[in-house]
């Protein structure tokens, strides 16, 4: 009855918060790319893997393949069945694990259900409903598994935590370990299960690298995931958990989903999403978190609450659950972000409310809301040349495959305003091959410290011996020109836009660890506000 009842609060919540972002709207576009055959790429002849999720790239490619419907339609309603199944595999998981008890009271799922994020990210079309489904059903798998149920699915839905997200990777040893120690195979078993759940993953790297040329998704570069921010990681774990009072609700029902374990077994199997869950919070902490509030934060919460979504009927328990009751009333219908529809002070968004307010759309779930709230800077009918932002049309180079290349900041906005054989510059560097290895520029909002400034788009894109009003900006253009002939930035470009041959793939893929760490600094980036 719980399970059924979550579900279908959760699937009223997340159609009542309906909606795609901008930044779903880049995945859209490169499932288009896919679908009308010119592969998995953002631009046509421009191998850069632009989206963070290969799983969710695919799933969306496939169904609207199936229903020849409107991929952002799609992706909003997928992303709303993935995170209503996740709603039951979680409940679904607890249920069995405090199965003794014939009466069992709502927990941590009225947490989840509380949550206005969890709502508005059901949708969005990111990948986040596809995560919650990945976390959840993983939870009750190994539910299944731990007492000698079949470990084989199990085993196979692990092996997917890198392509769904990459950050899932540290949920692969916990929940594979735990398998071993609550199951104990023999070693053959152990090689078989771990070459099983490895084979899709590392066949999928190894062509990462020989297609894109590098060794992680190009907005991995964009954000450098690979550096820490502890400080600005903090500020983010605080705008979710301040923002909504978790922390009492968080303590009266983590404890007792421990206390309520019967056997070590039962322990064992609790201790494993807890102990993901930490290890994503250090994640997101040390990447400074995002600039989406509260998203990169709903699957460590989804980790802490697995073993408490339900908890067996006992006074303390029920004393808990009436506490967490109330506070879930409260927040539901109180408690909000202070900087509502905007973007806070330090960077981090109202998404969805932004959107509703730039589109004047309540639910924004196709790229028309978003095209008509900002029309495309000029036709497309006639238009040719090289468009960047404050500078006039100038000639593209011969050797680029469309007439017509438009470069700007507002990614998914802009891509969904052109036609699929119009190059769509990005100038952030998460679809740019050249502007994801920059150094980082700015101090700012994730995902937004790269502005590649116009004399590189001018040196890539602009037809050589173009005449310029500025002879100083004409001179930097043609220094960084002569400067991208050479070197890394030669062998960046190649592994990108050259012909993929046989030995093409073999280059990249030898050379995509140096290709990966490669940076360039630039000294006059003008960092967005």
């Amino acid at each position: 009855m719980i399970m059924v009842v979550a579900a279908a609060v959760m699937a009223f919540a997340g159609w009542q918060n309906r909606w795609i972002s901008d930044d779903g709207l880049i995945a859209v576009r490169t499932v288009r790319q896919l679908l009308a055959g010119n592969g998995p790429v953002f631009n046509i002849d421009e191998r850069v893997e632009a989206n963070t999720s290969t799983a969710w790239t695919y799933l969306v490619a496939v169904v609207s393949w199936l229903s020849r419907g409107d991929v952002a339609y799609v992706a909003v309603l997928l992303g709303l069945a993935c995170t209503v199944g996740a709603m039951l595999f979680a409940v679904a998981g607890t249920v069995r694990l405090h199965g003794g008890s014939h009466w069992l009271l709502p927990a941590g799922v009225l947490i989840v259900l509380a949550l206005p994020p969890f709502w508005e990210f059901a949708t969005s079309g990111l990948e986040t409903g596809l995560v919650f489904l990945w976390i959840s059903s993983s939870w009750w798998l190994l539910v299944r598994a731990a007492p000698g149920g079949p470990a084989l699915p199990l085993v196979l839905v692990l092996g997917l935590a890198p392509l769904v997200r990459p950050e899932l990777v540290l949920a692969y040893p916990v929940f594979f370990g735990a398998l071993l120690v609550l199951r104990r195979p023999g070693w053959r078993t152990v090689v078989r299960w771990f070459m099983i759940s490895l084979a899709l993953p590392v066949a999928y790297q190894i062509f990462r690298m020989g297609y894109y040329g590098l060794l992680v998704p190009n907005t991995a570069l964009a954000k450098e995931a690979g550096e820490s921010r502890w400080a600005r990681g903090l500020i983010y774990a605080g705008d979710t958990m301040l923002t909504y009072q978790l922390a009492g609700p968080l303590l009266a029902v983590i404890p007792l989903s421990l206390w309520a374990c019967r056997t070590r077994r039962d322990l064992i199997v609790s201790a494993v999403p807890l102990t993901v869950g930490l290890l994503m919070l250090l994640y997101v902490l040390r990447v400074g978190g995002d600039f989406m509030h509260g998203r990169m934060m709903l699957p460590v919460l989804l980790l802490l609450l697995l073993p408490a979504m339900v908890l067996p009927l006992r006074a303390i328990a029920a004393l808990a659950c009436a506490t967490v009751a109330l506070w879930a009333v409260v927040c539901a219908a109180v408690l909000s972000v202070p900087y509502g529809q905007a973007v806070g002070p330090d960077g981090i968004a109202d998404e969805r409310g932004f959107y509703v307010l730039e589109t004047r759309d309540p639910h924004p779930v196709t790229a028309e809301s978003y095209v008509r709230a900002r029309p495309a800077p000029l036709s497309t009918e006639n238009a040719t040349g090289l468009h960047v932002p404050d500078m006039g049309p100038v000639p593209l180079r011969a050797d680029q495959p469309a007439r017509l290349a438009v470069a700007g900041k507002v990614l998914g906005t802009l891509s969904a305003s052109f036609p699929l054989d119009v190059l769509v510059i990005d100038q952030l560097g998460l679809a740019n091959a050249l502007g994801s290895h920059m150094a980082t520029a700015c101090g700012q909002r994730v995902g937004h410290e790269k502005p590649l400034p116009a004399e590189y788009v001018f040196a890539d894109y602009m037809a050589p011996g173009t005449p310029l009003p500025d002879e100083r900006f004409r001179a930097e253009v043609d220094r960084i020109r002569g400067e991208m002939a050479t070197g890394g930035f030669r062998d960046l470009l190649d592994a990108a836009r050259a012909p993929l041959t046989p030995r093409r793939f073999w280059d990249n893929l030898v050379g995509a660890p140096a290709r990966t760490a490669f940076r360039f600094p630039t000294a006059n980036a003008s960092c967005p506000s």
